[in-house]
């Protein structure tokens, strides 16, 4: 080797050469910083090369850490996640992040297209890429340059040239942008979400010129930074015009002959409609094609990583396998074929081959990274001496429980020692804040003393004898002996942590709360009238004065016109169940509402008794997190959640306490549950304690078992498991061992609850999926509450609303925090066609995974198993149904588990708590026939683990499903982070968990009032017996039918305002039948003066300046509020005067009426017969100076 040369002297070496130049191997993190250093120094963009596409997503992430602060552009382009050939179109985000990147390298100019801080030669670029990317050929660079569009502040914009430009892109106009490809136009506002954008954008116009552009949040449409320009890309690789469908159609006559033209991809094309899978005849609507190498300037650097040699092989043969495969399912096609094989193209007119591939390379300069090559430099960049390895995963039995073998961090800190010894500056790089004040906390219990750093620059500039603290995301990092630096990441230190993706997640409350799904026909509750149906928004003109109404249709046709103001008063029935109408003037809601506020109120007394009991009783307090935690709970292979955060440390909170903790833990399987209750299993077992972890079947005690043992393995914790997969005899020495104390965790079944087994100091008990064991055993759980710290988890999602109903008697934590790539799952509705259902079996076993096959028909489930075996020979095939015995149900999903097979023909008993992550692909069998909220849930099951998941719907011909189950099966494979359709099917999902967690008893209720009102009426009784018992006094429960409980006070006025103005939203404002809907909703439960403020600048951003009606609204809201306080059940005021009619309850101190009479001689007057206040002779002609008379002289009132 040579010595160590700078980075202008390595360039200097590849000027003129030919062929690639070998390097050493370096680490992830080392091969990151070189990336951006050529990119500093060269002069045109550096494309790194790397064999794995989720090692390019973290190199991404290295590159910002390295790069971002110097300038250097990171630009992903990534490949397709399809198979080469496969009849699926590419995920939209992934097409944003490609398109985006090919327009910053063509480096488009001025109106047309124009480049965004990155013009072109532009060398502080690093492009991240795969072989498979590389060796795709792409739109033509003339056609994304006609197409991309980019404008700034200032400049001129022609809304109807430019809409017509959005749909020609393949933009979507919506009422409510919230995804990608998207974008919607209100007046001189519009809203667009381009590809490749983290954010939509607001545009708002002043005539035709571009007076603002903001990024907003499309969770609840608010505006956040403004920013000077906005690049607008096309939604896909494939764009619909006249000329591309000319193309297209010429080419496939020519390509297929003439009878193909009856072919429906064919059909649905030439009508200027997308088709699933089209960009797999991406040469067809083209005349020519480019590539990557096309859109790259001369002087571009490759820097390649070590497999990437061997992946360019392999993505080769792959391309080759898929096109022979996709060729012969295509052979059979006949005239009109309609399946979702679709014919195949020639492999080269879409993919290069290896010879091409490495013709193209040619002229650029190469690096290559080689394990085994003879490297020509040495770059004098090193990976971190083993730290982590050989302390972790020992095995636990074999630890001394007196005192632990050395840990990670004296190992660390004795190579600190030696580094400062020789003078190197050390960096530790942490991805979060919390990790940051966790290492910060490990070293300085070890007596290092360190310092925070801002950048990479920093590091190098900083003092060798205190370490800095640094945040940014390097997998692995690496010695420099050359410039005395040395990078650690956190992987190095505590072993190799999984990124978690953090989506965020609308809350529930404002969409399902606003009506945004509310059709004609659903069901809906008036709090005083009762279940009826919605029969729409109706705008009625009264006295010549315009207004809208909500229309509840009831029993035998009757109608209720609610005034949209008093929307606070209604809510979607939302029980899931068939509903039995109410009858206008009846009796039978007012028993019902009575009957469900006993229920609630006898459910809340248990609930507020169980609390004092535990508050009364001295529980087990535990010690604070100390540098072992710490250690531990860094060991953790994943960043944590913010919800998962929230809840491990409510829990260790909890257990710091003196009072029993009963805490429970809400969160879908993968969701990190499992975690949270391991952190406080470690707390119990290191000061002393046993725990008992208590599971519903054998195969998650197993699961279970597997998890804590790998987990507490290093540490003075001895775990065992209890279930009938042990002999008698095995059981018997556990069941002795638990009871002597030589096991501090032990997990199992309900055999735990028997009375043989007896613990030594049992601290701890988790129980997982309480509401699957029998009432016994509930009953026993039951009665270890007020004793006994216990910790509930379940995987059955329950709402906020119902968290926060609860607040004080029930300590809930919910984890809704989804995992890394969790709503990434492909969703293709089809038709069922053999060679696709084998096809996508072979795609999931080709790469080791496992797949779940729903079909929910008992009684030939074994022929289909059949049927799949023969179809797919190289499979292994096993079956589960609901009407095996448990044994032998359990045995199978053990066995499917262990991966012993890898398909399981099932019904839809595939148990929620499982998770096997290797199942990453479900067919769902006859999909029409479920449900959204159940379909959303099976097509859960999948997508635990860093592959791309699968979720097939196979339906009749689409032309015959029913409109409902085309609407359902429509929003599934439209659900994204933040649609509708996500929320709304999670939030069915979560009303059936309110019921488990309640139990039956409460879900008769539920099903009778609806949710929304059963979680306000469950409020209003936890509020009151909670006073009570705060102020010593009981809340009985036996309260006369009809009669509120005296507790909870007099029930609010709902005051009739008649203000003479037309209050509501035009149409032309807000075009959205159901944004109006969500928005009337919300205004009529806005509570006080500063979040009226606060509608009113939202509904400014979002829609422009308000007209006068929606003023009107807003002001006659914030008149309700004033009249609600004063409990006036009437007001009515006109050009000339008005009335103000109280309540007997009425709260007004007499003499403050007295006195406004007094100042008003003449003008005002008071009816105390009718406890009406008359204000005459008034000048309120005007509807502004009425509006805020009135409002003046309730507010004196107050």
């Amino acid at each position: 080797m040579t010595d160590p040369i700078t980075i202008q002297k390595l360039l200097d070496k590849l000027d003129g050469r030919k062929s690639p130049l070998i390097l050493p191997e370096l680490t992830t993190g080392a091969s990151s910083w070189l990336a951006v250093e050529l990119a500093l120094t060269q002069p045109a963009p550096v494309v790194l090369v790397t064999g794995k596409v989720q090692r390019a997503e973290s190199i991404a992430r290295e590159l910002l850490f390295f790069g971002a602060q110097r300038g250097v552009h990171i630009l992903p382009f990534p490949a397709w996640e399809t198979l080469p050939f496969e009849p699926l179109s590419p995920y939209g985000p992934l097409v944003g992040d490609r398109l985006a990147t090919l327009s910053r390298l063509i480096g488009l100019g001025k109106s047309g297209p124009i480049s965004i801080g990155n013009e072109l030669g532009d060398s502080r670029t690093v492009v991240i890429t795969t072989p498979a990317a590389i060796m795709q050929r792409l739109m033509p660079k003339a056609v994304l340059a006609r197409y991309g569009f980019a404008f700034s502040v200032g400049d001129q914009l022609n809304l109807p040239q430019f809409r017509e430009l959005l749909t020609r892109s393949g933009y979507n106009p919506v009422s409510q942008v919230s995804e990608p490809g998207e974008y919607a136009a209100r007046g001189g506002l519009i809203d667009l979400f381009p590809p490749g954008r983290d954010e939509p954008v607001r545009v708002e116009l002043f005539g035709d010129e571009v007076e603002s552009i903001r990024l907003f949040d499309p969770s609840n449409q608010r505006s956040l930074d403004p920013i000077p320009a906005v690049e607008v890309l096309p939604v896909r690789e494939v764009i619909l015009n006249a000329d591309t469908i000319s193309c297209f159609r010429t080419a496939y006559r020519e390509v297929f002959g003439g009878y193909a033209a009856e072919d429906l991809i064919y059909k649905e094309i030439s009508q200027n409609r997308t088709y699933q899978g089209m960009e797999q005849y991406l040469p067809l609507f083209y005349p020519d094609l480019d590539t990557l190498f096309d859109y790259l300037p001369k002087q571009t650097l490759f820097l390649m990583e070590p497999d990437v040699p061997n992946q360019i092989e392999e993505r080769a043969r792959e391309i080759e396998d898929q096109h022979r495969i996709a060729y012969q399912a295509g052979q059979g096609n006949e005239k009109g074929y309609d399946g979702s094989s679709m014919r195949c193209i020639a492999r080269n007119t879409l993919y290069l081959d290896q010879r091409e591939l490495t013709e193209r390379l040619k002229p650029y300069p190469q690096l290559l990274q080689s394990a085994t090559g003879k490297p020509a430099l040495d770059l004098d960049l090193h990976p971190i001496p083993p730290i982590q390895e050989g302390v972790q995963g020992a095995d636990h039995s074999q630890q001394d429980e007196k005192k632990a073998t050395a840990t990670v961090m004296d190992r660390l800190c004795r190579q600190i020692s030696l580094w400062q010894k020789e003078q190197r500056r050390i960096g530790f790089v942490s991805r979060t804040i919390g990790q940051r004040e966790r290492m910060r906390e490990l070293l300085t219990d070890h007596k290092v003393s360190v310092v925070d750093g801002s950048s990479w620059s920093a590091l190098l500039q900083a003092d060798p004898r205190q370490p800095m603290l640094l945040l940014g995301d390097v997998s692995d990092g690496f010695e420099h002996p050359t410039r005395h630096v040395v990078l650690i990441s956190e992987d190095n230190v505590f072993g190799v942590r999984i990124r978690r993706r953090q989506i965020s997640r609308r809350y529930l409350d404002q969409l399902i709360a606003s009506f945004a799904d509310l059709n004609e026909g659903d069901a809906v509750v008036h709090v005083d009238h009762g279940v009826g149906r919605f029969g729409g928004l109706v705008s009625l003109e009264v006295g010549q004065l315009k207004n809208d109404f909500l229309l509840i249709i009831y029993a035998d046709g009757d109608k209720l016109y609610v005034p949209v103001e008093n929307l606070d008063r209604v809510g979607k029935h939302s029980s899931g169940e068939e509903v039995q109408l109410d009858k206008l003037g009846g009796k039978r809601w007012a028993k019902t509402r009575a009957k469900a506020r006993k229920k609630i109120l006898e459910m809340a007394e248990e609930l507020v008794a169980i609390q004092a009991q535990r508050e009364a009783t001295q529980g087990v307090v535990y010690s604070g997190p100390d540098a072992l935690y710490q250690e531990f709970a860094s060991t953790f292979p994943f960043e944590e959640t913010v919800d998962q955060a929230k809840a491990i440390e409510a829990v260790l909170e909890d257990m710091a306490s003196p009072k029993a903790m009963d805490r429970l833990v809400c969160g879908d399987v993968g969701f990190g549950k499992t975690e949270v209750a391991l952190r406080a299993t470690f707390r119990a077992a290191m000061d002393g304690k046993q725990v008992a972890i208590l599971v519903p079947t054998t195969i998650l005690a197993q699961q279970h078992y597997e998890n804590f043992a790998k987990r507490l393995a290093g540490y003075p914790i001895k775990v065992d498991i209890l279930s009938r997969f042990r002999t008698p005899k095995e059981q018997k020495a556990t069941i002795e061992a638990v009871g002597h104390g030589t096991i501090d965790v032990i997990v199992g079944t309900h055999r735990l609850l028997q009375t043989d087994v007896k613990f030594k100091d049992l601290g701890l008990l988790v129980v997982d999926e309480e509401q699957r064991f029998g009432v016994s055993h509930k009953e026993r759980i039951k009665n270890l509450r007020a004793t006994l710290d216990i910790l509930t988890l379940t995987a059955t999602p329950i709402p906020r609303t119902l968290n926060m109903a609860m607040a004080g008697v029930r300590d809930i934590s919910i984890i809704a925090s989804p995992p890394a790539d969790r709503l990434a799952i492909r969703t293709i509705i089809t038709h069922y066609d053999k060679q696709q259902v084998r096809e996508a079996i072979l795609r999931e076993l080709y790469r080791g995974g496992q797949v779940f096959y729903v079909h929910n028909q008992v009684q030939d489930i074994e022929r289909k198993a059949q049927e799949i075996a023969e179809l797919v020979p190289e499979a292994r095939v096993g079956v589960a149904h609901g009407q095996m015995r448990e044994n032998q149900l359990e045995k199978v999903m053990m066995e499917f588990y262990r991966q012993t097979f890898n398909i399981l023909v099932c019904t839809t008993i595939v148990e929620n708590g499982v998770d096997i992550p290797t199942a990453n692909t479900i067919i769902i069998d006859r999909a029409d026939k479920f449900g959204l909220a159940q379909l959303h849930q099976l097509r859960g099951r999948v997508g635990r683990s860093k592959h791309r998941a699968y979720a097939y719907m196979l339906v009749p011909h689409l032309r015959r499903l029913t409109k409902h189950a085309e609407k359902r099966l429509e929003a599934l494979e439209s659900l994204g982070e933040l649609g509708a359709g996500f929320m709304l099917a999670t939030h069915d999902l979560e009303i059936r968990g309110a019921g488990n967690i309640l139990g039956d008893e409460q879900s008769g209720q539920i099903k009778e009032v609806g949710f929304e009102l059963y979680n306000q009426m469950l409020r209003e009784a936890v509020v009151a017996l909670q006073t009570a018992r705060a102020q010593g006094r009981d809340l009985a429960s036996t309260t006369p039918l009809g009669q509120a409980p005296v507790d909870e006070g007099p029930a609010p006025v709902v005051p009739s305002i008649n203000l003479h103005l037309s209050t509501y939203i035009p149409e032309e404002y807000v075009e959205d039948v159901h944004q109006r809907l969500t928005l009337y909703k919300r205004i009529a439960e806005l509570k006080t003066y500063e979040e009226l403020q606060e509608m009113r600048l939202e509904l400014a951003d979002r829609f422009g300046p308000l007209p006068a009606t929606v003023d009107h609204l807003l002001s006659v809201m914030e008149i309700k509020r004033l009249c609600v306080k004063l409990r006036i059940i009437k007001l009515d005021a006109g050009p000339k005067g008005g009335t103000f009619q109280f309540d007997e309850l009425f709260t007004v101190e007499i003499p403050r009426l007295i006195a406004m009479v007094q100042r008003e001689v003449g003008h005002a007057r008071l009816d105390q017969t009718s406890r009406t206040l008359i204000l005459r002779n008034r000048p309120w002609s005007e509807d502004k100076q009425r509006l805020q008379e009135v409002r003046e002289a309730l507010t004196t009132l107050i």
